[in-house]
């Protein structure tokens, strides 16, 4: 991709992000988002073929920078460190994250989507204990009780500490993790 190209879709990824602050994606139009990108509906066109597909790249470019991000971390000696830094990666885009996650309620699925790939990609470092047959189960519980976790962190503004909230969102998967090989003994 040439340089031009990476600043046309940055141009369209920042006016989408602008526009989802007040409307769904639904009620997004291409003319809307050229306006507000400064381009041509042509140029848009090269690129996307409607304002979903836009988000849908949005969507993708988030997940694999977070993964690529989150590759680059050391483990340490708990499951912390990950969710530590996902946390911090979150709180330094804060404005991209609060839309995505937040604002962006016509897309309920990307949220969790994204928190299910975190997962996955630190499955090994977790070491879930958990017979595949459950781990669906088990990561859908995770992920479902970590973006409520993030997303009440977000709308109050970050009040907690990324290390508070890590330590919480560790503590709560493990302790259920531990309820969950008490039952697998029984």
């Amino acid at each position: 991709m040439n340089q031009r190209e990476r600043l046309t879709k940055l141009l369209l990824k920042q006016s989408l992000i602008s526009l989802l602050k007040e409307k769904n994606i639904s009620q997004i139009s291409v003319k809307e988002l050229c306006t507000s990108a400064g381009i041509n509906r042509s140029t848009f066109y090269l690129h996307y073929a409607n304002a979903f597909e836009l988000l849908e790249y949005v969507e993708q470019e988030i997940i694999n920078n977070t993964s690529a991000y989150l590759d680059k971390i050391e483990a340490g000696d708990n499951g912390t460190t990950y969710i530590l830094a996902f946390l911090d990666y979150i709180k330094k885009d804060e404005e991209l994250f609060t839309v995505m996650l937040l604002t962006s309620n016509e897309n309920v699925l990307f949220p969790k989507r994204l928190l299910s790939e975190i997962l996955k990609n630190i499955d090994s470092q977790l070491q879930l204990n958990v017979p595949d047959r459950l781990k669906r189960y088990t990561y859908s519980y995770l992920v479902n009780g970590s973006l409520a976790i993030i997303q009440e962190w977000i709308q109050e503004g970050f009040i907690i500490s990324s290390n508070e909230l890590a330590e919480l969102i560790f503590s709560l998967a493990d302790h259920s993790l531990l309820a969950f090989d008490t039952l697998e003994e029984k």
